[in-house]
Formats: C-alpha cells, structure tokens, sequence
C-alpha cells in the first residue's frame, strides 16, 4: 500500500522534468509537501514493465543494492513483497551473491541483510505503478519540456509542449506554474546551459573516461543452476574485465531468466554474440557465464551497451543558484554501471530531499542549498568506490594522487585475502552493497586480517598468479 500523505500539503504545485527512477522518487517525496506534483516525461510510458526510448540501459543487466532495497521498502511499503510476487528473488546480500576478483571467487558471508534480484523494468514499473497511485500525483508523458521559467532570481514554472500534435492541447507550448521544479532529466541534463542563460555559473564538473561496454543477453533459468542469485566478477588491475551474473523475474511468457554480462575497457569490448560471450567467461574465469552462453536457452539476441564516462556536476559549490529550482539523480552525478549504484544514490537522494523540505512552512526557503549539500555527501561514498575503483585500472585515464594510490594498492591486497577470509569479504561486500562506507575496510581489525592474510602459506603464489 501508498503511504498516506500528510494533511494538509504546506504547498502549491511541484513539476518535475523525467519519470526516471529519480523522477520518480521525487514525486513520492514532494507529494507529501504539495498539493499537486506534476511528472512531464518525454516518452509515452508503459503501463508495466516494457523498455522505453529514453532508457535503453534498462533492459541490460541492473542491481539494486541492499541499502537501495531498505530504502524503497520504507517509502513504498511492501515493496519487496511485490516484486517477489513477480518472481523475483529474495535473500541475502552476501549468501547470495558470489565475488570473483583476479579470476578467483571471494569467501562466501552471510551479512543478515536481504536484498532483491529482479529487472531494473520490473523494478521501474513498481515505482512507477505506486506513485501513479499518489493522489495528487499527475503524469503528462509523450511531451517536451522546452526551459523552466526564470524571472527575478527564481524559477516559478516551466514550458512545455506535446510532442505529438494531435495529443492533448495541440502542438502549441504550455507554461506550467510551480513553486519548485526539479530537474530528473539525466545525464543529458540541460539545466547548465540554462544556468548560464539566466547569468548563473553552470557548475563544474568532474570526469572519470571508461569508455566501457559490455555485452549481455537473457538466458533461460532452470531450478537451481546455478545455486546463487548474482555473482559479480570485479575489474582489478590485473584483469580489467567487470562480468556480472544476475536472477530475473519471469517473462511475460513465464520463463524463468538470468541475465549475463561482460564488459571491457577502452576498446576490449566483446562481440554481440553467445559464442564471444563465452569464449570471455572462460578467460576470466567465470564458469556460470560461461555454462549458460555455450549450452542455456538464449531468450532474444545479445545487445552491447557502451558508457563513455562517469561525471559529476558539482551544484554544491554553487555561489548563487535560482530559488524554486532543483537537480537530481543522474543529472547531478552518473556513475560507471558496472558498480550498479544508480538506483540506490537516486533512492538515498530522496531521502535527502525528504530532509530538506522538513523545516515547516518555510521549507523552500534556502532549499537548493540544504538539498545539494545532503545529495553530496550521498554521493560522495560511491563516487569514491567507482572512481577509485577505475583509476585503479591502468587503462582507465586520470591523475592518481598518492592517497588514491595507496588505498588502491590496500583493496587489492584486500581481495586477495577475502579468497580465504570470510569476515573480508563480508566487509567488502557490505560497501559494496553500500550498507558501509569505504572507510570501514580501514578498520584496524581489518587491517590486521589483510596482513596477516598477505603472510599465510601460499599467498605468494597466489599474488604471483593474480599479477
């Protein structure tokens, strides 16, 4: 069931740019501040779980971390429940997940901590369905937002117009009044442009080049093959080529799915066919891709999805910043998906947005700085996991300051030892789950387990081999 809305809303109208996920999120949020929200999303948007143009990513292989999990089962509650209605999976975070780094697989922990393995559609259409449900929740789909309106250092609305003429009021362009509009509209996100239309500084922006893709296909699930929900292959150093193995719901035809993927850096990209996908899982040693893409019912064609860079657009630093006017999700900071962290920052941002507006009638005054100072420190953790864990990759580009430098040279050690160190890997995992901050692999304890696990019998021959 919706949650129930605080009455009465303290405010007027919100408008949205984008029914992403984050779009999404923030209409949840602000529905329990306003008395209208209103989502104006470029696609016509399904009513179940179906690709749209606007997201070709979402039918490639997606996470949602456990801490992502937490947070969508507190705004949405029941959520889990039903998308395991829908045949997802539902266990624990580390029992049911697998880790392989440098070709070998991690010990295996139990963290006490359930997550789900299900479609990135499956978990959209959820979201979607649930906030649709909102009462003063309206979505106008299948139009285009032309620019937010800014007149006195404020944003009070936006213009907009259907894309198809024959679709709602014609092709003539609408002006939308809001109180506050928050830009969802992602990685393309024209809001520095109109910074600087309206005599603002756009805000800088940090860039990590990847230029990975990988390739990905469906295959059909049989009971029990194999006895995990995901298995995540890392990219180190030593063999930078992320894989990941993933438990997807049911197809509208009923059969049961996994969804495999393997990528590369900088030009090694794998063909978009069963036979480069296995011939890549048999060189980085993952033997369930590799058992699926040579024997396993295929379930459509392979697809190859390329990601150019990570960025982050740095609002926080801002001196000035219109009034009435927010950015959030990918639009503030995108990250390399090997990582699967996008749903989750965009599910921790709305709890920052939530924090925000909690100051009373006056909630909107000084909004965007409260919010972008939160959605920061959000940020901040993940970003430090992908972008450390690529300039660890000697292909990937990029200055790598000393600090980075040692902290890589310590997580690699890490890995190594969490072959054969169950409470490692279980820490690993938990960061990696986003339950803990990096920082917590530099527990003393921790520390000392590494060293002591660098020193027993036979982990040279086992670094020598990594290497």
């Amino acid at each position: 069931m919706s949650r129930t809305l605080p009455s009465p809303t303290r405010h007027g109208r919100a408008a949205i740019i984008g029914a992403s996920i984050a779009g999404l999120l923030a209409a949840r949020i602000l529905a329990e501040h306003f008395d209208e929200v209103v989502l104006l999303e470029r696609d016509p948007l399904p009513e179940g779980a179906a690709p749209r143009k606007g997201t070709p990513q979402a039918v490639q292989p997606h996470g949602l971390l456990a801490r992502g999990r937490q947070v969508l089962d507190g705004l949405f509650p029941g959520f889990s429940e039903a998308l395991v209605a829908q045949g997802a999976l539902y266990g624990d975070a580390g029992g049911e997940v697998a880790v392989d780094a440098n070709g070998q697989r991690l010990a295996r922990a139990t963290l006490g901590v359930d997550a789900l393995a299900c479609s990135r559609l499956a978990i959209e259409a959820e979201i979607r369905r649930r906030v649709r449900a909102l009462p003063n929740v309206r979505v106008l789909d299948g139009v285009d937002v032309i620019a937010p309106v800014h007149e006195d250092a404020r944003v009070t609305g936006l213009r907009w117009q259907p894309r198809d003429a024959d679709s709602l009021a014609g092709a003539e362009p609408q002006t939308l009044a809001a109180a506050l509009v928050v830009d969802c509209s992602g990685r393309a996100s024209r809001s520095p442009a109109w910074l600087r239309e309206w005599g603002y500084a756009a805000p800088a922006e940090e860039r990590v080049q990847v230029g990975i893709a990988y390739t990905s296909a469906y295959f059909r699930r049989a009971p029990g093959q194999p006895p995990l929900a995901c298995v995540i292959g890392a990219a180190t150093p030593a063999l930078p080529r992320p894989s990941i193995l993933i438990a997807q719901e049911p197809d509208a035809q009923g059969r049961e799915r996994w969804v495999a993927g393997v990528g590369g850096y900088t030009g090694d990209h794998v063909a978009t066919t069963r036979e480069a996908m296995a011939e890549r899982a048999r060189q980085i040693n993952h033997p369930e891709i590799a058992a699926l893409a040579e024997h396993a019912e295929m379930i459509g064609e392979p697809m190859r999805y390329g990601f150019p860079h990570s960025q982050r657009r740095r609002y926080e630093r801002l001196r000035r910043f219109p009034a009435g006017y927010l950015v959030m999700g990918d639009a503030l900071a995108s990250f390399n998906p090997i990582y699967g962290q996008g749903m989750t920052v965009a599910a921790c941002e709305a709890l920052a947005l939530r924090d925000a507006l909690a100051r009373g009638p006056d909630s909107l005054q000084g909004l965007a700085r409260r919010f972008f100072r939160a959605a920061a420190r959000v940020v901040d953790a993940p970003w430090q996991i992908a972008v450390g864990g690529d300039l660890a990759l000697p292909v990937v580009p990029g200055p790598r300051p000393f600090p980075v430098k040692l902290v890589n040279a310590y997580l690699g050690r890490l890995q190594r030892a969490a072959v054969h160190d169950p409470v490692l890997a279980g820490a690993f995992l938990k960061v990696v789950q986003m339950l803990a901050p990096p920082k917590s692999l530099m527990a003393p304890r921790l520390m000392w387990r590494v060293w002591r696990g660098r020193h027993r019998p036979g982990a040279a021959v086992a670094q020598t081999a990594a290497a």
